[in-house]
């Protein structure tokens, strides 16, 4: 008998020691919050942002400075490796010259394997809507877009400026749609019976990870300014290789053939990756 208690307390000590797993079957560690916090690593083929220099150079071999960026994602989704979807952000507005703007958080996330990261770089036709963002006031007094353009539309997706060449002369990488209704100087008399919206699908996979219970991620997304101008899908066979010296009045915001190849180019702009702290095993 003395026996038989020796071994049930051997056994009672060797549970007490096990750690406990990680396991999406203890219903305990469904309920510790996961943070995920969210940073821009914006470049020119890897080198730093640094306003106001005219150090970068284009595909086409054109110097060119930044001196302001704003852009807007929307539907932030996190991808994981059993096909569930989780949105970490309806819309994200960013301004270089604003740091609070520059991360974004969730708490909240799932336990699971993250595999990809997705996002709609600006806004679609459904939201795209003049005056959808009065709540959003810094958003909606910096990317409203020009009611000659659409008397329905939005707001801008993106806002890239700077100088180029040499002499220097201003740029303005904006994108945003379009729909004419003939009144527009720039472009005298033509109509457009249905708007022409710009906005793209961007699909980012990463190496999959996993986030255990109390740790956090760290989502890091690469944007390579760029790629606007370079023609990064050489093989297909259009040209869309942007140079600034193509459009010399740099109206380009009802240009079909600039947003066109603004539109094709982003998707090359992007990459993202993610990182694991903390947590339990």
């Amino acid at each position: 008998m003395k026996t038989i208690r020796l071994m049930l307390l051997s056994f009672a000590i060797a549970l007490a020691v096990v750690p406990l797993g990680c396991s999406d079957d203890d219903p305990a560690s469904t309920e510790v919050p996961i943070t995920l916090d969210a940073y821009f690593n914006l470049n020119v083929d890897g080198l730093p942002i640094i306003l106001n220099n005219q150090g970068y150079t284009n595909s086409s071999g054109t110097s060119y400075s930044i001196k302001a960026l704003r852009f807007v994602i929307t539907d932030v989704i996190l991808h994981d490796d059993e096909g569930n979807d989780t949105k970490i952000a309806d819309l994200h507005y960013y301004d270089i010259t604003d740091p609070s703007t520059h991360t974004f958080s969730h708490t909240g996330l799932p336990h699971a394997e993250w595999t990809s990261v997705s996002f709609t770089f600006g806004l679609d036709e459904t939201d795209n809507v003049r005056d959808r963002y009065l709540s959003r006031p810094q958003f909606h007094l910096d990317m409203q877009w020009p009611t000659n353009l659409g008397a329905n539309l939005g707001y801008h997706y993106m806002q890239l400026e700077g100088d180029f060449g040499t002499p220097a002369a201003a740029y303005t990488t904006h994108m945003g749609p379009r729909q004419l209704d003939g009144t527009n100087d720039d472009f005298p008399g033509v109509v457009d019976d249905d708007p022409h919206h710009f906005h793209f699908a961007v699909d980012l996979p990463f190496t999959p990870l996993h986030i255990h219970n109390e740790g956090q991620g760290e989502l890091t997304i690469n944007f390579n300014l760029n790629d606007w101008y370079q023609d990064s899908d050489a093989g297909d066979g259009i040209d869309t290789e942007y140079d600034f010296a193509d459009y010399p009045n740099q109206v380009i915001m009802g240009n079909l053939d600039a947003q066109g190849k603004l539109q094709t180019n982003g998707l090359f702009c992007f990459s993202a990756e993610l990182e694991a702290h903390g947590g339990h095993h």
